[in-house]
């Protein structure tokens, strides 16, 4: 019997059509040129425009994380494309789905909160990343953020006490922390905050703090006013005026109240504000749906000197009272910023009945913040140094190069609002204080 084997060959591969190859390269084509056309298209603006090539910049620094993040931002904050049509873009998912962009989140009726405020609560506290330009981004002993808060704290109190100075500590709430039932979904008027845990830290490191949540919680409950802006990232000056007290009573608890030296007037005025949540959305117009609150201040001026506010004498962000007789420094955000000096006219303005050829200079209102009312509680005059969002190192940097502010110094307020002690800018170096002056 023979045995016949049969071989099938495989049936030969048909090519595709001519015309379906010929739509997927132009696909490709197409895909690529899209890909490609918005760098090649900013490059040829910023070269017409005789700037430097954007892109370039990856290679003129070291690729750590810290630069390539800049990088990235930049590049973003460049880009012409981003710059044309981000706006309507973000005009029209408001007013289609209520969406105000990714620094803010849309709150009940009339309310509006800052996006990292709300992230600072609900994250957890996160291991330390350690150097930016390391590999390794957990560092071998666990340490977290908050654990490197309290050691920068610690460190700066032990500074200042080698000079016979003390430090009250000032941790302030964020919105959402006071009103959380303002935002959505979220019922309840009580929210435990991570920073009353940083708080307990701190007490165990015999570091003076006072507890401003405490107050604040139990505040809503008697108080008719609002402690914080609706659409703002700051507290009202009802809440700054009650913030104000509550330290200088603190201060005097603590035995380090300074001995009562001045007489203040005061000045009530009334302020239109417009919150800086709204600027910093971006979105065109978003102003129609959010009138300016009106806000009564009281403006606290020394019967001698005048108003607390820097002189063309003072350093940037710096306030040396004329009398050179202050003993306690302040140094805070725009927590302490707010009402007390001059900010852009974009945030508000001074209602008045006449014309005023002067009003476009006017601050809003000015020395009617924290730190003039902690003056007029403690009869008594205050240096300070104000940095909006660096409290956490970039004020002890500006102290470090300005020793005149802490000479005659018994006592360093440091004032910090909470979402810095894991988002706060330049994060919390360690800074040498200023050459010791000779007395």
């Amino acid at each position: 019997m023979t045995n016949t084997t049969t071989t099938i060959s495989p049936a030969p591969t048909k090519a595709p059509p001519r015309s379906t190859r010929t739509s997927e390269i132009t696909y490709i084509i197409l895909f690529l040129a899209i890909l490609f056309s918005v760098p090649i298209a900013q490059t040829l603006i910023e070269l017409r425009r005789h700037e430097r090539v954007q892109f370039t910049d990856v290679f003129r620094y070291a690729p750590t994380d810290t630069n390539l993040r800049q990088y990235e931002k930049n590049l973003e904050d460049k880009s012409v494309f981003q710059q044309s049509l981000r706006p309507p873009m973000q005009q029209f998912y408001f007013q289609t789905l209520r969406d105000p962009g990714s620094k803010a989140i849309l709150g009940r009726p009339g309310w509006i909160f800052y996006r990292p405020d709300v992230r600072y609560l609900i994250e957890p506290n996160s291991p330390e990343p350690g150097d930016p330009s390391s590999t390794f981004l957990t560092p071998e002993d666990h340490t977290t953020l908050r654990d490197s808060v309290v050691a920068a704290i610690v460190r700066f109190r032990d500074q200042l006490k080698q000079r016979n100075i003390a430090l009250l500590v000032i941790p302030i709430p964020g919105k959402p922390s006071i009103y959380p039932d303002q935002l959505p979904y979220v019922s309840t008027q009580s929210l435990h905050s991570p920073t009353q845990d940083l708080l307990a830290a701190l007490n165990k490191q015999n570091v003076h703090t006072i507890d401003l949540f405490t107050l604040f919680h139990s505040l809503r409950q008697t108080e008719s006013k609002p402690l914080y802006l609706q659409t703002d990232t700051h507290w009202t000056p009802q809440g700054a005026e009650l913030a104000a007290q509550a330290v200088a009573d603190h201060i005097r608890t603590l035995n380090l109240a300074p001995k009562p030296s001045r007489d203040f007037l005061t000045t009530p005025i009334t302020v239109q504000r417009i919150g800086d949540i709204l600027e910093m959305t971006q979105v065109p117009n978003i102003r129609s749906y959010f009138p300016p609150e009106p806000v009564l201040c009281t403006r606290i001026s020394d019967s001698r000197t005048g108003p607390l506010i820097p002189t063309p004498a003072d350093r940037p962000g710096s306030f040396r009272h004329p009398s050179r007789e202050s003993q306690i420094l302040v140094l805070g955000d725009s927590f302490c910023r707010i009402y007390q000096t001059p900010e852009p006219q974009s945030l508000g303005h001074i209602p008045t009945t006449q014309p005023d050829a002067n009003s476009a200079r006017r601050p809003l209102p000015g020395s009617a913040g924290f730190i003039s009312h902690l003056a007029f509680h403690l009869k008594a005059p205050l240096d300070y140094i104000i940095s909006d969002g660096g409290a956490s190192t970039d004020v002890r940097r500006k102290l470090a190069t300005n020793a005149q502010l802490l000479a005659g110094k018994t006592l360093v307020i440091w004032q910090f609002i909470e979402r810095d002690i894991r988002l706060g800018r330049e994060a919390w170096q360690d800074i040498p204080l200023p050459t010791q002056l000779d007395n």
